[in-house]
């Protein structure tokens, strides 16, 4: 037995000690062709490692392609409910213009084609969810293959390092090596920590797609948001959870980008401004990463590509998907997730002021965050795309519905990662895939 396994055992350790085995690994995984091939590793461990390779062959692919994909359907989702509504005008425009049976007939077709192009729209708008979804989720499993590919570039030479790299006798260098591979794992858990963000975002679209869906497949979906709308007037969650002490209450002020007193500028050396004076607000910055479009180039692509990126914007009826912001003084419809509950998710604003470096938004009558205003910033700096959102009103969403106490807090923070932390995402990914 001893003699079929040392011969084996000294060939090991002769490959270990000679570092021959090392071969072929990755010297970084940080590059877009991480984990580009693990070739000259040892056989016992490649079998271990393939499937990883395989995996991130499969998951990171063309995630750039999924993106276009995604604005495609969404943009052609936009095409298809224009050509609904004309269908729609059209039929408004022949009733009472003809009669008898060929008015009837004429009436009856019209109806058919606005219904049948709205549903493309709605399963056209689903495809688009369904892509986006899927470069989130191509995002975050990338980041942690290549994250996992960086660790394991470095295990064979701190194995090598710490059994041949010094004496027995000299523990600190020894030491050295342990401390260098435990930062590296330390890497690896910040990778993943980094990626709770995305994992958030991910299931926000995944909360879309479900909205989408269940649009798609009841055609009447805008009685059962009225019918939410009137229980949430009626019984208003605060006046539930008031005596178990609410939700805002825990949160302490100042904490998650609130501000009070916002003042009428909301950025110091811009030409944004805020027209009323308001008691609570909220501020709150994005790192978009390293670009090299230009401040204007920003705010074009903002402005043509407003409709795909302005998640506010995104009615369930799909009339806006393509739309683009086209000055002062525009009317928009928004809501949250495209649910169209009157007043509580739903309500219109308007373009206020537009800038060289964004634009300032203010909520019209009827909007839950009547009466406020909001302001964007879009802008290089120093070769980094960065993205400012600033709130101003006098109540929150939270105070209108019942809930007690200071509720700017949770507000704010409500606002930035379920509202404004996508269309970060949205610019992001138009950035990185869209031109």
């Amino acid at each position: 037995m001893g003699s079929t396994v040392l011969p084996e055992a000294d060939a090991a350790a002769r490959a270990l000690a000679s570092g021959s085995w090392t071969d072929g690994l990755p010297p970084s995984a940080g590059s877009d062709d991480c984990g580009g091939g693990l070739h000259g590793f040892a056989a016992e461990l490649m079998q271990f490692v393939r499937p990883l390779e395989q995996l991130l062959e499969q998951v990171a692919g063309d995630p750039a392609g999924l993106y276009q994909a995604s604005h495609a359907w969404e943009t052609y989702a936009g095409s298809v409910q224009s050509t609904s509504q004309l269908y729609q005008r059209a039929l408004t425009q022949i009733s009472g213009q003809v009669q008898g049976l060929t008015a009837k007939v004429v009436e009856g077709a019209l109806t058919v084609l606005s219904g049948a192009t709205h549903s493309i729209a709605d399963w056209s708008k689903v495809m688009s969810q369904a892509l986006q979804l899927c470069v989130r989720a191509v995002e975050v499993m990338r980041s942690l293959v290549c994250a996992g590919f960086e660790l394991l570039s470095t295990i064979g030479g701190g194995i090598k390092d710490f059994l041949f790299g010094s004496w027995p006798w000299e523990l600190d260098k020894k030491a050295q090596v342990i401390q260098e591979f435990a930062d590296n794992c330390a890497q690896v858990i910040a990778e993943v920590v980094s990626n709770v963000d995305r994992a958030l975002q991910a299931l926000r679209e995944m909360l879309r797609l479900a909205t989408d869906l269940y649009r798609a497949i009841l055609p009447f979906h805008q009685k059962l948001e009225d019918l939410l709308g009137e229980l949430l007037e009626k019984y208003p969650p605060g006046s539930l959870l008031g005596p178990l002490g609410g939700l805002p209450g825990g949160i302490p002020a100042g904490s998650i980008g609130d501000t009070y007193d916002p003042g009428p500028t909301p950025y110091a050396g811009s030409d944004h401004r805020f027209v009323g004076d308001y008691d609570l607000g909220y501020a709150h910055q994005f790192d978009l990463g390293p670009t090299d479009m230009s401040t204007e180039q920003l705010n074009q692509m903002l402005q043509q590509e407003f409709g795909h990126v302005f998640l506010p914007s995104r009615e369930g009826d799909n009339s806006q998907l393509n739309m683009q912001l086209t000055g002062e003084g525009q009317t928009i419809k928004t809501s949250l997730f495209g649910m169209g509950i009157p007043g509580v998710t739903s309500g219109d604003i308007t373009v206020q002021q537009v800038t060289d470096d964004g634009f300032v938004i203010a909520a019209k009558r009827g909007h839950p965050e009547y009466p406020g205003e909001v302001a964007f910033r879009l802008r290089n700096v120093d070769g980094r795309g960065v993205f400012e959102v600033t709130g101003a009103y006098d109540e929150t969403i939270l105070s209108n519905l019942g809930f007690g106490g200071n509720t700017n807090p949770a507000y704010a923070g409500i606002a930035d990662v379920s509202i404004w932390a996508d269309m970060q995402y949205r610019l992001e990914d138009m950035m990185r895939y869209g031109r």
